[in-house]
């Protein structure tokens, strides 16, 4: 087996570290309230008796903000912190902004520090067309420091942020000078989150603030500052302790696998490789951590491990961030077909004891091989029903990639119960590259505009919509080897697709997982191409008969002329005699003409749109949709 292990950053300040899905990590004596909130020390003893890990100063606003705090924005635009316990929304006001969020889900709940970015940059966004970036901080005041070696700060946290992709700064600022102009330690807070793209709810904060406060007796003072490339959505903060910091203690995050660069859930049993594994360890802890290592197990359904791996032990410093690798490491075996393997990453070191070993672990969604469908969502019963684009026209895609040359021959989706019944939807798959830094979209194939029409059946079920001419003849879609797709949706008015899974964790090889656009990704508008964290049940088939019973069923049709000054003749064709519906809907989803038609053979029917205005309509048999144009 190829074992590598790569120290990406060794850090002489203190580091991050989030739960992520690491089976949520609670904070020790989150509720010992050990200082009142006019910053007076309660009757809890000297801090001095503290032992490692223990809490020496919490604060979770249950009283409000505390006394003596101080909320600064230095770009004088009034862009302060705020208390609050609700969730936001500006998506109904005039003019409209871009977010709703729930209130973050801290372990205190209530109130919680709030920095509404998008609140307060649209109205100025909509006047102006720019936004400005967030400078603003809230600081405590002194918390009382009696000489502890060690000095970690705990929080939680919950943001989005839009839109810059460098320069970034969101930061924990530590100093025993209230004014920070001497011996000032910053530590990132963003961990990792790409930019627009949802952090989890919460994030566990641990930032070891050590070489700022380790072993100093007086008053350690801390700001939260959202300092530049900010300037849209939120960032809320909870549940603030600062403990001593523990001896041992190895965090993890960005935990990936990856078959050529996608972490799949269902994979076709001629597309395998061997995997690729990698996860970021995270020392928090006041000492090194020799003999550590990454692990990787995977079990079948059974329980029983069917392959087990790690790399070579290594030292892991203090205050470090190190990334292990083990690429090429597991090949799944081809049969049997649909067996789901839990595939499960852990990095420990054999020398010590974990003071929180439950966040040094990650499990991922089942694996399983099939004869057909690849898919890299969580195939869940009760997926979760989204929309991309406020109600608006918008493409949504899923990246997929080919290990050997295949034909494709449907594309299954999900449709999100909260879809509108007789919303429009086309299907498109594009091949996806990188060039001049940025990604290229190359459409291969689009199903026709607004093509299909959502129905009752195909909410919440697995629908394949088989590729197909404008004839509805079978046109599969070869795929190339070593290439990269992107499958999707492209919706109109009141379509909502499913999602099911939160995705690759962000900072992973496969955290590009899934997109949204508007119009589409051959044309998107500027600035509105966003990565999404859930992700959309789309998929792709390569079943050569998938399909084949219900086209023999379809009714086949073509309008003509088409553009028209309003009168359109329907050519229908159907083998077995059958009674088939026939609507006509206009650009904002009513329909203003329905009709029940004989079919037997060929029939053809005259549909007159010349009372009505000019623009496009879209014309639908059973559940096959084409667009038409009166001139």
């Amino acid at each position: 087996m190829k074992k590598i292990y790569l120290s990406v950053l060794a850090l002489s300040i203190g580091t991050v570290s989030f739960g992520q899905a690491l089976n949520g990590k609670s904070f020790a004596k989150d509720n010992a309230q050990l200082m009142t909130h006019d910053g007076t020390v309660s009757n809890a003893g000297p801090t001095s008796s503290k032992a490692p890990g223990d809490v020496i100063w919490s604060e979770d606003f249950t009283g409000g903000i505390p006394a003596g705090w101080t909320m600064t924005d230095n770009t004088s635009n009034n862009y302060v912190w705020v208390l609050n316990s609700a969730d936001i929304s500006n998506n109904q006001s005039t003019p409209p902004g871009y977010t709703n969020a729930t209130a973050i889900a801290s372990t205190s709940g209530g109130n919680h520090m709030l920095l509404f970015g998008d609140e307060y940059n649209r109205i100025q966004l909509a006047n102006t067309g720019n936004a400005t970036d967030m400078d603003s901080y809230f600081q405590t005041t002194g918390i009382p420091l009696t000489g502890q070696p060690g000095i970690s700060v705990e929080f939680q946290q919950k943001f989005r942020r839009c839109c810059a992709n460098g320069g970034i700064e969101v930061n924990l600022v530590a100093s025993m000078d209230p004014t920070f102009t001497t011996g000032v330690g910053t530590y990132d807070i963003t961990a990792g989150i790409a930019t627009n793209a949802q952090s989890p709810d919460p994030i566990n904060m641990s930032i070891n603030i050590s070489d700022i406060a380790g072993g100093q007796t007086g008053m350690l003072y801390l700001r939260w500052h959202v300092a530049a490339g900010s300037s849209h959505y939120y960032w809320m903060i909870d549940d603030i302790n600062v403990v001593e910091t523990v001896e041992n203690d190895i965090t993890t995050q960005q935990a990936s696998y990856s078959f050529y660069g996608c972490q799949y859930t269902r994979l076709p049993a001629n597309h395998i490789r061997p995997a690729d594994f990698s996860m970021a360890s995270n020392n928090i802890g006041s000492v090194d951590q020799p003999s550590s290592n990454l692990t990787v197990t995977v079990t079948d359904n059974n329980g029983t491990v069917v392959h087990t791996d790690n790399t070579n032990d290594t030292i892991i410093p203090s205050l470090s961030v190190d990334t292990f690798y083990l690429d090429n490491n597991w090949t799944p075996p081809a049969t049997p077909l649909n067996v789901p393997y839990t595939i499960t990453l852990d990095i420990l070191s054999d020398d010590s004891t974990d003071a929180t070993p439950a966040n040094n672990t990650y499990t991922f969604p089942p694996l399983q091989i099939t004869s057909n469908i690849m898919a890299i969502d969580d195939y869940s019963a009760t997926p979760t029903s989204r929309n991309g684009n406020s109600g608006l026209e918008y493409e949504i895609c899923n990246q997929v990639d080919a290990t050997v040359n295949d034909d494709v021959h449907a594309i299954q989706i999900v449709v999100g119960e909260d879809s509108q019944i007789g919303s429009l939807f086309d299907l498109v798959i594009y091949k996806t590259g990188v060039q001049g830094g940025a990604y290229v979209y190359t459409e291969l194939y689009r199903s026709g505009d607004a093509n299909y029409t959502v129905d009752a059946s195909m909410i919440n079920v697995a629908t394949d919509f088989r590729l197909e001419d404008a004839s509805g003849n079978p046109t599969p879609l070869a795929l190339e080897a070593d290439s990269t797709y992107f499958v999707g949706i492209h919706s109109y008015s009141g379509f909502d697709y499913a999602a099911s899974g939160a995705g690759p964790l962000i900072g992973t090889p496969t955290a590009r997982h899934s997109s949204v656009t508007s119009p589409t990704f051959s044309n998107p508008a500027a600035g509105q191409t966003f990565g999404i964290s859930n992700t959309p049940m789309i998929r792709l088939n390569f079943d050569a008969q998938v399909g084949v019973d219900q086209a023999n069923e379809t009714t086949q049709f073509n309008v003509y002329p088409n553009p028209s000054k309003g009168i359109f003749t329907v050519n229908l064709d159907a083998e077995l005699a059958k009674t088939v519906n026939l609507t006509v809907k206009n650009v904002v989803g009513q329909t203003i003409i329905t009709k029940t038609i004989n079919v037997a053979g060929k029939t053809k029917e005259i549909i007159s749109l010349a009372d009505y205005s000019k623009g496009v309509y879209f014309l639908t048999v059973d559940k096959k949709t084409v667009k038409v144009i009166v001139e």
